[in-house]
């Protein structure tokens, strides 16, 4: 064998082993990184008044979010098609039961895909859904939502303090009310 041979080999080899040495580095640290949940992130209705939105729940009564005023409120942007906000689902659920419960928090979904609209009341029903969901579809550009599950927290005077990109979970939703709920006091 000649020596470029030889060298091709070896350089063959070193790119081989590069490659899966950065190959393991990635997985490892994908595998141990956090879960993408209760991301909060930036939005230019931080600090301003939560657009006014409004439509029909599943019974076709209307409802507003105005009509929520003096309590917190968390504005959840979903669809059925959406794994994270299947995920979510039953957090949702927790959250609302121990909230409403307490009477310091309620929650309001509002459907992103107006084509998604009748499967909504039997995703509720099978995932023990229990708070309004109204159809307004103005309200994702209203809000500037990107995609879904996005939520938004929405202080007691109407005003946006938080907004969540991805999956919430009750625990995250929790600390989240609770600081806001601190810095308001």
């Amino acid at each position: 064998m000649t020596g470029g041979g030889r060298r091709r080999r070896h350089t063959v080899l070193w790119s081989a082993v590069s490659a899966a040495i950065v190959l393991a580095i990635l997985i490892a640290v994908l595998a141990t990184r956090k879960a993408a949940t209760d991301v909060q992130a930036g939005s230019p209705l931080l600090g301003h008044q939560a657009p006014a939105i409004a439509g029909p729940d599943l019974t076709n009564h209307q409802i507003s979010l105005s009509q929520y005023r003096g309590k917190w409120v968390l504005v959840n942007f979903f669809a059925t098609w959406c794994v994270p906000c299947q995920q979510e689902q039953p957090d949702l659920v927790s959250f609302n039961s121990e909230h409403r419960a307490k009477g310091d928090a309620v929650l309001l979904a509002v459907i992103y895909d107006p084509h998604d609209a009748p499967n909504v009341a039997p995703f509720f029903k099978k995932n023990n859904g229990a708070w309004p969901v109204i159809r307004d579809d103005g309200a994702q550009v209203e809000f500037g939502t990107t995609g879904v599950p996005e939520t938004f927290m929405i202080d007691p005077q109407g005003y946006v303090v938080t907004r969540i990109t991805g999956r919430v979970t009750q625990g995250g939703l929790d600390a989240i009310l609770q600081r806001a709920q601190s810095v308001d006091a």
